[in-house]
């Protein structure tokens, strides 16, 4: 398939869809004349050859052609030059290699599936580690109630007062009868016998009680140590690269497993999101500056040149 016959399947596939060159123009930035130079495949009249294939790229991805096969007989035809091939460059902490895109994304898949087993690992750790020193809840422990103090008692003579009914009784009338103690010294000395049989059922009860509100604080620790694992998993947040054009540039990105294609002008920008990886091959690299999540990033190149930035 050579020039000619690309140009008339683009140009078929334009007339089919009822479009402009002017309507192609505004979709896809590419120039009226650079439009007709590829309709017509006039090779004289064609722009870089890395520009003119993303040129066709973007018009048969618009027309809904196969572009990747277009693309492959229009580099058979119209080659890259072999002295545009550049070295790497470095900028700080982005990573700017001539080098297949797609490693790159095979790369970060495999880095994150090792991220979130490790996080995982960790988590599990943790967990495990802090269930290990949890003591297990004691049983139970069946308490006995103790009725609220009863009013003072009237002082009676010693042969009227009652006989004791129940155990629970006797604990609660203890500190009402020990306060006549003085005024009747018989009834004092029968309370004060009750009152020493029931100490030591109230003392039984007591340690218990304070041994079951020992667990609380440690499950709580558990609780917060499975919420900080839950923050810790929760996903990468969105990130921005913005290219703003001094000079005409083609440039081809690809945004985690997406491909976008760009004419700009001078004057124009275009941001690009993305949240795992970032691959951007400038046909015009001394021509755009770029900002990385609202910051100025520095990225070096001349007129013409044409690079691939990796933000990893």
């Amino acid at each position: 398939m050579d020039l000619i016959e690309i140009g008339t399947a683009l140009r078929e596939g334009r007339e089919q869809k009822g479009l402009t060159v002017e309507a192609v123009e505004e979709k896809t930035k590419i120039a009226p004349s650079v439009i007709i130079a590829l309709e017509e495949g006039n090779s004289a009249r064609f722009p870089h050859a890395v520009y003119a294939r993303g040129f066709v790229r973007s018009y048969a991805l618009l027309l809904g052609l196969d572009a990747q096969e277009l693309c492959a007989h229009f580099g058979r035809e119209y080659p890259v030059p072999k002295d545009n091939d550049q070295s790497e460059s470095h900028a700080p902490h982005i990573h700017v290699k001539m080098h297949d895109s797609g490693s790159v994304v095979t790369t970060v898949r495999i880095a994150a599936i090792v991220g979130i087993l490790l996080i995982g690992a960790l988590g599990w750790y943790i967990f495990d580690h802090y269930r290990s020193q949890v003591p297990e809840a004691p049983a139970p422990v069946e308490e006995e109630l103790t009725p609220p103090p009863a009013p003072p008692a009237e002082v009676l003579p010693s042969g009227s007062l009652p006989a004791p009914m129940t155990q629970m009784q006797e604990v609660a009338a203890t500190p009402a009868e020990e306060s006549a103690a003085d005024t009747v010294a018989t009834s004092g000395e029968a309370l004060n016998a009750t009152a020493e049989a029931s100490i030591p059922a109230a003392q039984e009860v007591a340690p218990e009680s304070a041994q079951t509100a020992v667990v609380e604080p440690v499950v709580e620790e558990v609780q917060d140590a499975m919420t900080g694992q839950s923050a810790a998993a929760e996903p990468v947040r969105e990130r921005s690269l913005r290219i703003v054009a001094h000079s005409a540039s083609w440039l081809q990105a690809r945004p985690d497993d997406k491909i976008l294609d760009y004419f700009l002008r001078k004057g124009e920008t275009a941001t690009i999101n993305f949240s795992e990886s970032l691959s951007i091959k400038f046909g015009n690299a001394g021509g755009v500056k770029l900002e990385l999540d609202g910051q100025p990033y520095p990225f070096e190149g001349a007129l013409g040149e044409v690079k691939t930035l990796v933000v990893e």
